[in-house]
């Protein structure tokens, strides 16, 4: 049972998923555009949602109410945190992430969209639990921050396949692995 594993991410130009303390609102302008940016087609292709925990409390900080469109795994060490979350597409789990991607594939075949953060992408890249990347650069720099990867060779065993150039000035790379 082989599923596709896409990570989907905003980085700022100096490669920043977030700002300091996790800001994301730097992103907010690209969001307010108007161009959903392949979310709609990536979410009707995908079978289920990895994230991790700071990425879910952005969400719920920023407003995303209402039922997930799709089963949703909250990677972290701390469920008890969310006893109070009463939506039964929402599934915390953590552990060995081998065993996190292998239980949510039994689950939901198909394709796995991962939205991050930058802990839950290194973990997946060091096991080599990425098959896709698509990076939406933004033309700004942050400075500091949460960096989308911990080196530089994170793109090391991917090969870039697509670019494209959005109005707002965002550039989505695409990124496959290379099979050696």
């Amino acid at each position: 049972m082989v599923s596709e594993r896409v990570f989907y991410a905003a980085i700022s130009s100096d490669g920043f998923l977030s700002g300091p303390d996790g800001d994301m609102s730097w992103a907010e302008k690209y969001l307010a555009s108007g161009e959903d940016y392949g979310y709609v087609q990536l979410v009707g292709s995908s079978a289920a949602i990895l994230m991790g925990r700071a990425t879910f409390d952005f969400e719920i900080e920023s407003g995303v109410q209402g039922p997930r469109p799709l089963p949703t795994y909250v990677l972290t060490h701390i469920p008890e945190l969310y006893g109070d979350i009463q939506d039964a597409n929402i599934h915390f789990t953590g552990g060995d992430i081998k065993q996190v991607i292998n239980l949510i594939a039994l689950a939901h075949p198909g394709k796995l969209f991962v939205m991050g953060g930058a802990n839950v992408v290194g973990q997946l890249l060091e096991a080599n639990l990425i098959d896709t990347m698509r990076l939406f650069i933004c033309p700004e720099e942050l400075g500091q921050g949460i960096k989308a990867f911990t080196d530089d060779t994170a793109l090391n065993n991917f090969a870039l396949t697509d670019e494209k150039q959005y109005e707002s000035g965002i550039i989505e790379e695409i990124y496959q692995r290379v099979t050696i």
